[in-house]
């Protein structure tokens, strides 16, 4: 299933080379049509039995939480199709289409983990690399959570300030989602430049480069997370930028506005629980030899490390087993 959505998504984009025109992409590259078509067929016959398995169960056990899919299965929403009509689109509500929750369903695994997968990637990497910010994150955990905890929970990880910048610091540094597109409707009024841009033009925005850029950051291609602590220059800087906001965007790793990326909130929540249990129970450092931490960048249609993290853990507990190699395979 990974593989199909993956190829799926490559596939989108072999198609979108005259965006604002999709007939004549039709009609010139019909190969890439037909390809981009059969995928989605599969992607279909991958998805719908599950889906539907999950139909066949009308009644959950007691106590049991809704699945996701539960939750989509039983979504009403307007009927665009009566208001296309001349009719009332809140007037009537209907279950949402096989096409739709399969689209909805491979979208979720897809962004639900891959993305925070490279991003942890990215963050324990810095923290190899500078063993002063991985014991700071430390220290501070102890010293919130105490150290007969069995763990870091949720309810903690808002009170963890210096995690949660090396957080936002790693996120400024290599989002894992390297650029957006988004299309200029016909109600913006964009100016790039003294420039207006047209409604119906394509524009890609490199999230990478919006976070180090120099005229925002000081030292914008260092790993320092205390620029956003209370003292930092990136403090009070948010994820969250409201559409129409007039305020200055420095960076946006889930994206802007009303489109911006609805799994923010559980990604953050992933990314600080890994982190913060990860650092609590192991000491990181540099693997020896040709495994040594290399933060150049692969970019394919998330950025990737170059060179997979590897890297020696140190148990810091007497619970847990003997030192080894770490790898994301």
């Amino acid at each position: 299933m990974a593989d199909n959505t993956e190829e799926l998504i490559w596939s989108l984009v072999g198609v979108r080379v005259f965006a604002a025109l999709p007939a004549l992409t039709r009609l010139i590259y019909r190969e890439r049509w037909n390809k981009l078509a059969a995928l989605g067929r599969q992607q279909e016959e991958l998805s719908l039995p599950l889906i539907n398995a999950r139909r066949g169960r009308r009644r959950r056990p007691s106590g049991e939480a809704p699945a996701y899919v539960d939750t989509l299965i039983e979504l009403l929403v307007a009927d665009e199709r009566n208001s296309a009509y001349g009719g009332n689109a809140s007037s009537r509500k209907q279950t949402l289409t096989d096409g739709e929750l399969v689209g909805l369903c491979s979208e979720f695994l897809g962004a639900g983990t891959e993305p925070p997968t490279a991003e942890l990637q990215w963050i324990m990497a810095n923290l190899v690399k500078h063993l002063d910010v991985q014991e700071a994150v430390r220290t501070e955990i102890e010293a919130v959570v105490g150290v007969d905890a069995e763990e870091v929970g949720e309810e903690d990880l808002g009170r963890l300030e210096y995690l949660n910048a090396v957080l936002m610091e790693a996120l400024r540094l290599h989002p894992s989602v390297p650029s957006v597109v988004r299309q200029v409707m016909p109600e913006d009024h964009v100016v790039l430049d003294g420039q207006r841009v047209t409604a119906g033009t394509i524009v890609q925005f490199q999230l990478e480069r919006l976070g180090r850029d120099k005229t925002s950051w000081a030292d914008p291609d260092e790993f320092q997370p205390e620029r956003f602590l209370a003292s930092g220059g990136g403090n009070g800087v948010s994820l969250v930028a409201a559409a129409g906001s007039a305020g200055e965007i420095r960076m946006m790793p889930f994206g802007a506005g009303r489109r911006m990326c609805p799994g923010m909130g559980v990604a953050m929540l992933q990314l600080g629980y890994f982190v913060a249990n990860l650092v609590r129970e192991f000491e990181w450092t540099e693997a020896e030899g040709d495994m040594a931490v290399d933060l150049e960048p692969h970019v394919e249609f998330l950025n990737f490390m170059r060179r997979p993290l590897r890297a020696k853990l140190t148990p810091l507990n007497k619970g847990v087993g003997g030192s080894g190699a770490f790898s994301d395979q």
